[in-house]
């Protein structure tokens, strides 16, 4: 029960850090700076821009309740519940949060507007909630035309957006939309998964017992021994496996090579690595 409030209580405030700090990211550089980076708040610039008594947080509301209300059964009524008070207050806090302008140069509101907003979005998403929007739709298409994949759905609709304002506003202020886009999803994922910080080692060797030996004596680290066998020579080997962060990766790749030069390792990133020595899972 403890860990059950401990863990809604983290949700919680990951969703309100990270609904304030997405208002502010538009509040304070995407809408004074008419930066249009997709999603129903990219919308909701458009229809201010040319009805300005339409806020665009209310054209945000409106577009995404219709959705929630045909997704809710669907997301699960713990999450969708979650979610819907997420999205009604980000729409509330573009709408009413006070934060002034912070430049007029759009390459700093573009790349500023981008990290703040992704960094705020990426909050919410860790927080077990998600703001709707455009990924929702998407995933809504998606279910009625299953050939149609929620990636091409999100990228046209987003890209269809940010074509508008090149119409509506100028062809520069719809470049720069792109480049706020690109930034905020890559934030969002930083945030969700981490910095590439660990890496995975597949290790292939006639002598590994001896180099799994060596890694736990001198690395403390685990290693998994998988069963393979070399198709070409039909002989069965011991496959290690490793995982350490990135400050470790050359004195594995050292005690690999020292025990046997002829050792043939793969080494892969990991996006994100839970469990002992690493990130909790929880």
């Amino acid at each position: 029960m403890k860990s059950m409030l401990r863990r809604e209580w983290k949700n919680a405030l990951c969703i309100v850090i990270g609904l304030l700090c997405a208002a502010a990211g538009y509040k304070l550089y995407l809408i004074p700076n008419r930066i249009v980076s997709g999603g129903f708040t990219g919308v909701g610039q458009l229809v201010n821009h040319f009805l300005p008594g339409i806020t665009v947080g209310t054209v945000n509301a409106v577009l995404n309740i219709p959705l929630f209300l045909v997704s809710m059964r669907s997301m699960g009524w713990s999450f969708g519940l979650r979610s819907l008070i997420a999205m009604l207050g980000l729409s509330l806090l573009i709408d009413w949060l006070p934060l002034p302008p912070a430049t007029d140069d759009m390459l700093l509101a573009s790349v500023y507007g981008g990290v703040v907003s992704g960094i705020g979005f990426g909050l919410v998403l860790r927080g077990n909630a998600t703001t709707g929007g455009t990924d929702m739709l998407s995933s809504l298409v998606h279910r009625l035309v299953p050939v149609l994949r929620v990636s091409v759905g999100i990228f046209a609709v987003d890209g269809l957006i940010i074509i508008a304002s090149a119409i509506l506003f100028e062809a520069q202020a719809a470049m720069y939309g792109l480049i706020s886009a690109f930034i905020l999803n890559v934030l969002v994922d930083v945030v969700l998964e981490g910095p590439n910080t660990a890496h995975s080692y597949f290790i292939i060797s006639d002598r590994s017992e001896r180099i799994a030996e060596q890694i736990l004596r001198e690395m403390d680290r685990g290693v998994t021994a998988l069963d393979a066998m070399g198709m070409y020579s039909r002989t069965r080997k011991q496959v290690l496996l490793c995982v350490v962060n990135r400050f470790e990766a050359m004195r594995l790749r050292r005690i690999v090579f020292s025990v046997d030069p002829r050792a043939f390792v793969i080494a892969n990133k990991a996006h994100e690595v839970l469990g002992e020595g690493f990130k909790d899972g929880e």
